[in-house]
């Protein structure tokens, strides 16, 4: 063969493979511009929303206090049609005949009144200026007439009831109502509101507070 034609032929075969190499060297890089240029795909995990509650303020120092509660003696009301009644109860722990006679020697301490045909004791305090009924403190509220000897049923609680003549005699004198609730407590037993919640002895001072009258001056009245 020529020589010159060797060459020749050895030229074109180098001067095509740089071309093909050019060409990939082009196509790789025009890849690797695409890649760099394309915006990276991140993974989001969408978190759920958050449900915000209202807490309610608590009351702090300093801070701005709770709207007025409502009337201490508004807890103890009962309506009964149109009529408004002031109702406690005291259900005995330990009813028996030995509760029948000191419940029977209480009553008679107020000078209360037995009403045969309702079944009820009724006490008047002139001072208080309000009439309390006191019943049985189950179903159908019928009392025996425990005054009249120890052959009569166990009475297991009684309920007081204040009906009202003038509705601001109660809240401006109510240690009547109280000082008798509290007598009858003492026997043995617990006192509940007109909803059958227990009613403490500082809610009694409450209601004290809120006529004006302090325990010694309630006492004084008591005993005068």
């Amino acid at each position: 063969m020529d020589p010159v034609v060797a060459v020749l032929i050895v030229a074109g075969v180098a001067l095509l493979l740089a071309l093909v190499c050019m060409v990939a060297f082009m196509k790789s890089r025009q890849a690797r511009n695409e890649l760099e240029e394309a915006p990276v795909a991140t993974h989001v995990v969408q978190e759920p929303p958050v449900v915000r509650t209202e807490e309610t303020p608590r009351p702090e120092a300093g801070g701005q206090a709770e709207p007025d509660a409502p009337e201490p003696m508004h807890r103890f009301k009962v309506a009964s049609g149109d009529e408004i009644k002031q109702c406690l109860f005291v259900i005995l722990d330990w009813p028996g005949l030995d509760t029948n006679r000191r419940l029977a020697r209480l009553l008679k301490e107020y000078n209360a009144h037995y009403d045969a045909k309702l079944g009820v004791y009724s006490i008047r305090d002139p001072l208080a200026g309000y009439k309390l009924t006191i019943a049985n403190s189950s179903p159908p509220g019928t009392l025996p007439p425990i005054h009249e000897g120890d052959d009569q049923p166990t009475v297991p609680g009684v309920s007081i009831l204040i009906h009202f003549i003038n509705k601001r005699s109660v809240a401006r004198n109510p240690e009547t109502l109280i000082h008798i609730t509290q007598a009858v407590a003492a026997i043995g037993g617990h006192i509940l509101d007109a909803e059958r919640n227990a009613v403490s002895n500082e809610e009694f001072e409450q209601l004290r507070q809120h006529a004006g009258m302090s325990p010694a001056v309630s006492s004084a009245r008591h005993t005068s």
